[in-house]
């Protein structure tokens, strides 16, 4: 069957509808690209608008960074500088211990080399003064023909006490000893000596009854007391000081003294007490032979020799020197 063309109207039609439908899909595509557009232009402005806000706000952290590292970098500065001068100070400190260390050891040192010259001098001066006084002495010793020397004088006393004579004590005594003195005998002017010494005694003491002629016509005898008669010996240790004169020949002279001593070895008797200290007032005479100086002594104890109650005796003797 033949066809025939489409009539020219209903061409046009169908081309003007597709073209109102292109129109139609460009527009609504045009639409969805534009609507697409703004959203993307949106979106990109938000993206920078977000980047903007991230970058101001990474910038303000990187300022308050920066600020808090420079705050530290200051305060590390500040403290490194304080220990700076912490150290500093301590170290001035510790040169001005040492200055003032070193000072007072100069100080001491100098002290010290003082000290020792005037130790060196008063000790040269001392020397020369004694060095003066020996040859004084020395001058004296020739002008005086004598010199010190040393005398070992073995002795022997009868002794007695001073209520021997009153008649009326039993414990009136009399008694002996012996003993050695050893003296050092030194010049100290043209007819003076100087005299000390130690020595040691050893003495025998015996107390007796002298009757009076009452008791002896009262009837009582020398035995009815024999029973009653007691003895004691005792030691003593003796440091005699004299002061003593010296004739022209240097051989023979008299002295005056003290002997302090300590007694031991006693033991009191009935109602006798002894006493432990002793003080002997002496005056004698003395000559030169060898190392002797025999003379004659007599002497008083100054201190009571012992008691028997309230009455104090004494002690008095003649010394013999051998």
């Amino acid at each position: 069957m033949p066809t025939f063309p489409l009539s020219t109207k209903n061409y046009n039609i169908n081309t003007m509808k597709k073209f109102y439908i292109l129109l139609i899909a460009m527009a609504i595509t045009a639409g969805t690209a534009f609507a697409q557009s703004n959203d993307s232009i949106e979106r990109a402005k938000q993206q920078e608008a977000l980047l903007k806000q991230q970058q101001k706000e990474q910038q303000e952290l990187l300022q308050q960074q920066q600020k808090e590292q420079e705050r530290l970098q200051k305060e590390q500065q500040k403290a490194a500088q304080k220990a700076q001068e912490e150290r500093m100070k301590e170290q001035q400190k510790l040169q001005k211990e040492q200055q003032k260390e070193a000072e007072k050891a100069a100080k001491k040192e100098q002290d010290r080399i003082k000290r020792e010259q005037t130790k060196a001098e008063n000790k040269a001066k001392a020397q020369q003064k004694k060095a003066e006084r020996k040859r004084k002495r020395e001058e004296h010793y020739a002008a005086w023909n004598r010199r010190p020397n040393f005398t070992a004088d073995p002795s022997v006393a009868i002794l007695a006490d001073r209520l021997i004579y009153t008649k009326n004590s039993f414990y009136n005594s009399i008694g002996a000893n012996v003993g050695v003195t050893f003296d050092y005998h030194r010049p100290i002017a043209k007819r003076w000596d100087f005299n000390v010494g130690i020595g040691y005694r050893f003495t025998y003491l015996t107390y007796s009854h002298l009757f009076s002629t009452a008791e002896l016509d009262a009837g009582l005898t020398r035995e009815s007391f024999n029973g009653n008669e007691e003895s004691r010996t005792f030691s003593t240790v003796m440091v005699p000081i004299k002061i003593s004169h010296i004739n022209k020949d240097n051989n023979h002279g008299w002295y005056l003294g003290v002997a302090p001593g300590f007694n031991f070895g006693t033991k009191n008797a009935s109602s006798a007490k002894f006493n432990k200290f002793r003080c002997d007032l002496a005056i004698g005479t003395q000559s030169r032979w060898f190392i002797f100086s025999p003379g004659t002594e007599v002497y008083f104890n100054l201190l009571p020799t012992y008691t028997s109650g309230d009455t104090k005796i004494h002690e008095f003797g003649i010394r013999f020197v051998l």
